[in-house]
């Protein structure tokens, strides 16, 4: 009997924190990026894909002062703004790495920590193939849901908001839950 309780409670915890009871309907897009125009590019392009899915989405953008800490999201008046507006779920995306396949994170850190996550990597470098996203979204402050996109055959920046647009959309529709 304990053993089929602990089974029940695992996969219980597994659904909400992998996602299964998350829909997204809405959601914040933050791109953590060190220059600001990758910022804005990807924060921008991964709105218009989720609004043409019918996904209310806003870039972090429109609520940080260019060069303002991007903690200032989580401040009271922001946060009560954007909920009024009917945002509470936020997505954060930045590169996990590049030319190697990577996994989706098992730890996931809170709202307030992955804000404080320095960004490492750069949207795009010299001699890379391939830049892998990591995306992760919260509600309440606590990851819902993540996910990894591998970009591919980049040659240039503009190749990697180009690809982004043609594969995530078809990614989007096939792996998350909308």
């Amino acid at each position: 009997m304990k053993s089929i309780f602990l089974l029940s409670w695992v996969f219980f915890l597994s659904n909400v924190v992998f996602g299964q009871n998350f829909k997204l309907k809405e959601c914040v897009v933050i791109g953590q990026f060190d220059k600001p125009e990758d910022r804005y590019a990807v924060e921008v392009t991964f709105c218009e894909m989720l609004n043409a899915m019918r996904v209310k989405a806003t870039p972090a953008s429109n609520y940080v002062k260019q060069g303002s800490d991007i903690n200032t999201l989580i401040s009271d008046s922001i946060t009560l703004e954007l909920a009024k507006k009917g945002f509470v779920t936020y997505c954060i995306i930045n590169v996990k790495g590049y030319d190697k396949r990577f996994k989706k994170s098992e730890v996931l850190p809170m709202f307030d920590e992955a804000l404080e996550r320095a960004s490492i990597y750069k949207l795009y470098k010299e001699d890379i193939s391939s830049v892998t996203l990591e995306l992760i979204f919260f509600q309440n402050k606590k990851a819902v849901f993540t996910d990894v996109l591998k970009i591919s055959n980049i040659g240039k920046r503009d190749d990697v908001i180009k690809r982004i647009k043609k594969k995530v959309p078809k990614h989007i529709l096939r792996n998350w839950p909308l």
